[in-house]
């Protein structure tokens, strides 16, 4: 097969899946089934963070100044959740 053919191969197979994908946005840690996240501003305080699995608090309410603190310590919250959860069913799937 010559070079040509390759490339255009390639194209095809590119341009194809990308036209197949309904939703080609990325999916990030709120995306997450099961985890609920709520960030409340307050008027005072800044603003309260709330992470649940499940309905089961995660972590104690924790107050920022921003907005973007609080969503980067509940990614952190819920990275740290995730990442322990799976550890725990590879052990548990090893015995």
């Amino acid at each position: 097969m010559d070079s040509i053919s390759i490339l255009r191969r390639l194209i095809r197979e590119e341009i194809g899946r990308n036209y197949r994908t309904l939703d080609n946005t990325p999916h990030t840690f709120e995306d997450f089934q099961d985890y609920d996240i709520e960030i409340t501003g307050t008027t005072t305080e800044g603003f309260l963070l709330d992470v649940f699995y499940k309905n089961s608090k995660l972590h104690p309410t924790q107050k920022f100044l921003t907005y973007s603190e609080a969503q980067h310590a509940s990614r952190m919250i819920v990275d740290r959740d995730r990442v322990s959860r799976m550890n725990n069913e590879e052990k548990e799937a090893r015995h």
